[in-house]
């Protein structure tokens, strides 16, 4: 069943389609309103402590055995899975790699049995499946569990906590809640507003049980959450019900009443905002199209002398609007190198300074803990503890820092945005007034919007120390060489800080630049498109100057054509936003 969010979009990108086939003086922005649409990402993140069965209902909501499950803690990888024709898996590696593997080789890489530890070194891995629930711009994303015995796998769910739409929270009815879960439930309300707690394996009880079951775990969220709402559900039977194409079955499954909010969610809470947003914009865009044509018919039917001077008088005027386009670029420079100097750099040197001290200290522990092993031992103890310690570091750290840059860049491109939208105002009310024609006007809010195109990468080889130096360290006595090794070690330590810290603030500042540049180009096109398009309007009805009435007319009954269809296409845009 399609739903009213999916509806509505596939509404508006149809019109889209047919609005870019108008015949009109100047290239509408209508390219990068269909992108937001397609490619409006709702990032689904599913959590909750080991064994709840995040997997089996990543699963029942695409409608395949997908993703592996098993009896004992299994996934130990962040999987995302958004919509594509086929079926593709991509493995992302913490140094940049990525490989295709089959679906008989996911287990290799996401499970705790077939990547123990993460010994393999993976970021995430990607699938792409064509599944209708994902078609609408959902991507879900398997975390694994928190509170197991493998700390890693905690470490990776709270890396995506900052970059989720909304949380699916699972619990089930075979383990009490714990108190794990209710110390990550706290850090979960940092960062999503929605949470959708959903009480899974319902069909291990009776009816009675169940109601029990579910206000039992409603006390406990209400230590947390005012009212919380719990969707009691059973996974594999709304899985083998999809299989069995079974309705009885889904409905007995409980999933539906949590599908309804869900999208309801997904319509009202997120779509609606969307839609709305770039539907103003495409009006705004036909009015001053629908201006414009006025503008060359009045141009055609005014004397050439008065019309040349009114040309005259624009041309100035566009001067001073190419001027603030100008003083834009500055503005944007200057804003997005402040950010880089007073957030980027100074987060990143407090960050070192406290990561040395703290890794310094757990440095001397480790040390202590290990000081009786065989020198070569000890030394390869010890680095594998910096390293694991500095990138874990990291890994904490940055998407917190991701997080923070993208919505203070999004807040400056949003102020530019509407600095734009009001040169553009600027520019279109001028014309009106000087040809003495009366115009809509539409309030819009900024669409624009940040791509993330960040990975984190970690180089091994980076953090390598001087092999000469070592096995000189190798040949001292026991007693000395401990002291050396930690001394060098200690040394080392600060040495990789920095040299990661630096290599993060370069690839952070990269994507900063890249995004900035993006941005500027396309405010610089909503410019001059509106520029064009008046100027060619007027310069359209000049060259209709020496032409024949019969061909004034045939031109003016085109443009009023095209008048009617306009008008016609922002009835059905109205009605979209209701």
């Amino acid at each position: 069943m399609e739903s009213l969010y999916a509806k509505k979009k596939n509404e508006l990108l149809k019109l889209i389609s047919e609005i870019q086939t108008l015949q009109i003086n100047h290239k509408m922005p209508l390219d990068q309103f269909k992108e937001k649409l397609e490619h409006n990402i709702f990032n689904i993140v599913v959590m909750g402590q080991f064994k709840r069965g995040k997997t089996s209902l990543i699963n029942t909501l695409i409608g395949d055995d997908l993703l592996p499950v098993a009896v004992v803690p299994l996934t130990s990888i962040a999987t995302i899975i958004t919509y594509g024709e086929d079926t593709k898996i991509s493995v992302c590696f913490n140094d940049g790699r990525c490989e295709t593997i089959e679906i008989n080789q996911l287990a290799d890489y996401v499970t705790e049995k077939g990547n123990p530890k993460n010994i393999k070194d993976v970021a995430e891995v990607y699938i792409t499946y064509p599944s209708k629930y994902l078609k609408d711009g959902v991507r879900l994303v398997d975390t694994p569990g928190v509170g197991s015995v493998y700390q890693h796998n905690t470490d990776v769910a709270y890396r995506y906590l900052p970059k989720s739409d909304a949380v699916f929270f699972l619990v089930s009815v075979d383990q009490p809640m714990s108190q794990n879960e209710l110390d990550f439930l706290k850090d979960v309300k940092e960062y999503s507003s929605k949470i959708f707690f959903i009480l899974n394996k319902k069909d291990y009880l009776n009816d009675k049980e169940l109601l029990e079951s579910v206000e039992f775990i409603k006390n406990v969220l209400s230590e947390i959450y005012q009212s919380p709402k719990i969707y009691p559900i059973s996974a594999k039977m709304a899985l083998l019900a999809k299989k069995e194409n079974n309705p009885d079955l889904l409905k007995k499954s409980g999933i539906e009443d949590f599908l309804a909010e869900l999208n309801r969610f997904l319509m009202e809470e997120k779509g609606n905002v969307l839609l709305e947003a770039v539907t103003k914009h495409i009006l705004k865009t036909l009015m001053q199209t629908e201006f414009e044509i006025d503008l060359e018919i009045k141009s055609m039917k005014m004397p050439l002398g008065e019309l040349e001077e009114k040309l005259k008088l624009f041309e100035e005027k566009k001067t001073e609007i190419l001027q603030k386009k100008s003083d834009f670029e500055i503005l944007l420079e200057g804003e997005i190198k402040n950010l880089i100097k007073n957030v980027l750099e100074e987060d990143i040197n407090n960050h070192k300074k406290q990561l040395t001290t703290a890794l310094q200290k757990e440095l001397e522990k480790k040390y202590l803990e290990n000081k009786n092993l065989p020198l070569n031992e000890l030394y390869k103890t010890l680095e594998d503890a910096v390293i694991s310690e500095i990138k874990l570091a990291f890994d904490k750290w940055m998407p917190k820092e991701d997080e923070k840059l993208s919505k203070m860049f999004e807040k400056i491109c949003n102020r530019f945005s509407i600095d734009v939208d009001n040169i553009i105002e600027e520019l279109v009310t001028f014309a009106s007034e000087l040809f003495g024609e009366n115009r809509e006007f539409i309030k819009t809010e900024a669409v624009w919007e940040m791509k993330s195109d960040f990975y984190y990468r970690f180089k091994r080889e980076s953090l390598m120390i001087d092999a000469l130096s070592t096995t000189f360290t190798m040949m001292l006595p026991k007693f000395i060489g401990d002291k050396v090794l930690l001394n060098k070690l200690k040394n080392y330590l600060v040495t990789a800080v920095d040299m990661q810290s630096g290599n993060i603030r370069y690839d952070f500042a990269e994507r900063l630049n890249k995004s900035k540049v993006r941005f500027k180009w396309e405010m610089f096109d909503k410019i001059s498109s509106a520029v064009e398009g008046i100027e060619n309007a007027i310069k359209k009805g000049i060259d209709k100057k020496d032409k024949s009435e019969l061909e004034i007319k045939a031109r003016e009954e085109v443009l009023l054509d095209l008048k009617s269809k306009i008008q016609a296409y922002k009835t059905k845009l109205s009605e979209i936003i209701g």
